[in-house]
């Protein structure tokens, strides 16, 4: 169940500019998975499992634990209370992850928004109040195979600015008063299936006493030099397909930064679809042709996110399994 980083490409028609930015990796990590509540799942009480013997042994007879602080023999009873105490965190931090995702599939926003924390900046339930669609599984009720890990159960808020997009929707300063409060849990979770993708990172934390889905991102690998990732540029020269691109563009509609690529309306070369992607913001757009929709890439304007602090866009034509990288162009500010 892991997110797509790449958004749907664009169905944009002769003449036409796509009105719209294509989701971020950051939008669609946060928007492709959901949330369930379980009775008590997210709850953070330290008592030890309940059903338990309460003699010191565990052998049923009411005897005490041994004078010397040990627990028959093995371990202090202070280490196999913290065990239990850690055990019954993960099982809980487990299953939210498990609830969310189970009411991603069934897009079940009001479960998803009942485990996500009131400082989700993306709660499902908020944004289709705001006229947002949710698109989950479709109701097959089936979120795959996938791995949960608990990395950590008392973070500090730096994780979560280790996550991509996370400066873009949290204040620092604010979300360290708002959660100074509150536990911060760190676990990864990944797809079990051979594609060998990097588990994203989901951040839990509590509220009221019960964990909940704060944010979830891939870890941010962008280098501090934007520079070291770009390759050699390469200029299409012909105007194939790239006519000029735009890094100064500024949208109407969205606050992330985005470059514009206005894409010829004429071209000598075959190509059924024309894919952009930006290498350090991690965008990704496109268009194709379609004769019996009346759409085509040529013509139009298409928009991908791009990093302020420095970008590189690269445009690939594609025909069947053929792929040529006909531009790539960097800024650097």
């Amino acid at each position: 169940m892991a997110p797509r980083r790449d958004a749907a490409l664009s169905n944009a028609t002769g003449g036409q500019t796509s009105s719209a930015a294509q989701f971020s990796r950051r939008c669609a990590v946060q928007a492709g998975i959901a949330t369930l509540t379980l009775p008590l799942a997210g709850c953070v009480s330290d008592v030890a499992d309940e059903s338990a013997p309460e003699d010191g042994d565990g052998d049923g007879n009411g005897d005490e634990a041994d004078t010397d602080g040990t627990d028959n023999g093995d371990q202090p009873a202070e280490e196999n209370a913290a065990e239990n105490r850690d055990d019954g965190v993960d099982a809980a931090l487990s299953a939210v992850v498990e609830t969310y995702l189970e009411a991603a599939v069934e897009e079940d926003t009001k479960t998803m928004s009942e485990v996500t924390h009131r400082l989700n900046p993306l709660d499902p339930a908020a944004l289709e109040e705001e006229g947002w669609e949710f698109s989950g599984g479709n109701g097959d009720g089936d979120p795959g195979e996938y791995e949960t890990t608990v990395r950590s159960r008392d973070a500090a808020t730096d994780a979560v600015f280790e996550l991509e997009g996370s400066e873009f929707w949290f204040d620092r300063g604010e979300l360290d008063d708002d959660l100074a409060d509150e536990r911060l849990a760190i676990l990864e979770v990944g797809a079990d299936d051979p594609s060998g993708a990097d588990p994203t990172v989901w951040v839990l934390a509590t509220e009221n006493d019960e964990w909940k889905y704060l944010f979830a991102g891939p870890v941010d690998d962008a280098p501090d030099d934007p520079s070291e990732a770009f390759e050699e540029p390469i200029e299409d020269e012909a105007n194939d397909v790239v006519e000029e691109i735009n890094w100064e563009y500024d949208s109407p509609t969205s606050d992330v930064t985005q470059a514009a690529v206005v894409l010829t309306d004429s071209t000598e070369i075959d190509a059924e679809r024309v894919r952009i992607e930006s290498t350090i913001a991690g965008g990704q757009t496109g268009a194709y042709n379609n004769e019996e929709f009346g759409a085509t890439w040529t013509g139009i304007t298409l928009y991908v996110e791009v990093d302020p602090a420095g970008d590189q866009i690269v445009v690939t034509a594609i025909d069947g399994d053929e792929e040529t990288v006909v531009h790539r162009e960097q800024f650097e500010p």
